[in-house]
């Protein structure tokens, strides 16, 4: 395989230190092959699918997991089907159409649960499917090994279904950190303007619940809060709507002067 996800720059940002005070870097994940930090567990499922011998791949998708599933899947016999609700851009399905199939289904009115996803892709009873909508938290432990030399009092990430949340809490135990999660996601609303963070049904929920108990925490903004981000550091930085989060969070916060932040900057993927 041609692309390798991974070994993203850790970049120290003194104008948002000064304007926050406190200690800040950026792991920008934006400079994975196809933009996101979702490059990561695209690369594992390819791997493990080609291994498998899978013939077809299944995932609900606002966009970003399709698309850069699809990239990876580029030169298999691997089928890609995305599920996407009916009110998803056109430019984003017409993008999806260029590496996969896509189905549309009222994800609003309805949650799809992983049966269900297998069976809307289904062809025939013979073919070997995966969902692989959630369950591949291990891609984001990778990206805490690759920052824990700098040992960050606080890692800053956006939180959608909570995949990634749980794989750098997995990372932040793996590596014996004493650092806390701060996960951002947005307030409950389905056509949100951080169209990637919103889920309706997750299997992490009692998993994330857990993690909350060890002093990790969850905040979430509202649509003002998400659009003011965008609009200040959509110039700044390689970012969508859904990765500014983390910049948006950050007035919300108060750190020690001494503390060391790190910002997931999950990229921006296809807008």
């Amino acid at each position: 395989m041609m692309n390798k996800s991974g070994n993203t720059p850790l970049v120290k940002n003194d104008e948002l230190a000064q304007k926050f005070g406190f200690a800040i870097l950026i792991k920008d994940e934006s400079k994975n092959p196809f933009g996101t930090f979702k490059d990561r567990r695209s690369e594992i499922i390819i791997k493990k699918a080609k291994e498998e011998q899978v013939d077809t791949l299944a995932l609900i998708t606002s966009g970003n997991a399709g698309y850069s599933l699809g990239r990876f899947s580029q030169g298999t016999k691997i089928r890609i089907v995305n599920i996407v609700d009916k009110k998803l851009k056109k430019s984003i399905k017409s993008e999806l159409k260029k590496y996969g199939e896509i189905i549309e289904a009222n994800l609003s009115e309805k949650i799809l649960k992983p049966e269900e996803v297998v069976s809307l892709a289904r062809q025939n009873d013979e073919e070997v499917i995966w969902d692989v909508t959630n369950g591949f938290h291990e891609g984001y432990e990778k990206i805490v090994e690759e920052i824990r030399q700098a040992n960050p009092n606080f890692i800053i990430l956006p939180v959608g279904s909570g995949e990634a949340f749980v794989g750098f809490y997995n990372g932040i135990k793996k590596f014996k950190l004493k650092t806390k999660l701060i996960g951002v996601g947005v307030k409950d609303k389905w056509q949100s303007f951080a169209d990637k963070l919103h889920t309706p049904w997750t299997p992490y929920k009692s998993k994330i619940q857990s993690i909350l108990k060890e002093g990790h925490r969850i905040i979430k903004l509202d649509e003002e809060e998400i659009k003011e981000a965008y609009k200040q550091y959509k110039d700044k930085f390689d970012i969508e709507p859904s990765s500014a989060v983390v910049f948006g969070v950050l007035p919300k916060l108060k750190f020690r002067k001494e503390d060391k932040i790190i910002l997931i900057n999950s990229g921006k993927g296809i807008l």
